[in-house]
């Protein structure tokens, strides 16, 4: 067993210095008394660090094909565009991830914002309200219902995020009520969910939900 000089106790493992003083440790390393555990940052990073390098190589691949055929316009700039709103959309779900309801609903306010952007800049052919913001905010209540049910998640912030994302699928009826949506069926599912999931909160967890509100709000 290792042993400092300066702080005069034994310490085990294969450490080279003191926990305590940082100093060098003298004597025999020994085996120590807690398992081994897999690093799994270090695979995570090394999975990003391989979609990093296939993302760049991608997007030069496509200028450079670009550039040997400029008669069909710029279409790598739209190469480019996808794999940067991939890595915000992953960039947001890594930076949050120890909040998953919370990096749920980030995710469906950035998914919305870079959908409503795209389709401003292919010439709006409102693609971006019709169908991906319904549905999107569809499959985020659904699946915070499904944590809430299966995974122990507080009640608290599960309530509020499912709140939020209620809120947002109400945004569709005003939506419809202006003339803006041109596809009605997603955004009638949308907004069917959408008043169902606050019925829901306000009938069973009524109380809950105004404490919360009022916690959070400091009302």
């Amino acid at each position: 067993m290792k042993y400092c000089e300066k702080c005069k106790v034994s310490v085990r493992g294969d450490r080279e210095r003191c926990p305590l003083c940082n100093a060098v440790l003298q004597g025999e390393p020994e085996p120590s008394g807690f398992p081994e555990l897999p690093d799994g940052h270090r695979q995570r990073r090394l999975w990003i660090s391989i979609l990093a390098l296939a993302s760049v190589s991608a997007c030069i691949v496509c200028l450079l094909l670009n550039f040997l055929n400029r008669q069909y316009g710029p279409w790598s700039l739209f190469v480019l565009g996808g794999v940067l709103c991939m890595w915000l959309t992953l960039g947001l779900a890594l930076y949050k991830q120890r909040n998953v309801p919370k990096t749920l609903v980030w995710e469906v306010f950035l998914v919305s914002a870079l959908s409503v952007l795209w389709d401003y800049v292919t010439g709006w052919h409102a693609w971006s309200i019709n169908f991906v913001i319904p549905i999107v905010c569809m499959g985020a209540m659904v699946t915070l219902v499904f944590m809430f049910r299966l995974f122990s998640v507080p009640s608290g912030s599960l309530i509020v995020y499912l709140l939020v994302d209620a809120l947002l699928g109400i945004v569709q009826l005003m939506l419809l009520l202006t003339g803006c949506i041109t596809v009605l069926l997603p955004s009638l599912l949308c907004v069917g969910v959408s008043l169902m999931m606050l019925a829901a909160m306000l009938i069973f967890r009524g109380r809950h939900v105004k404490e919360e509100l009022r916690r959070r709000l400091h009302l």
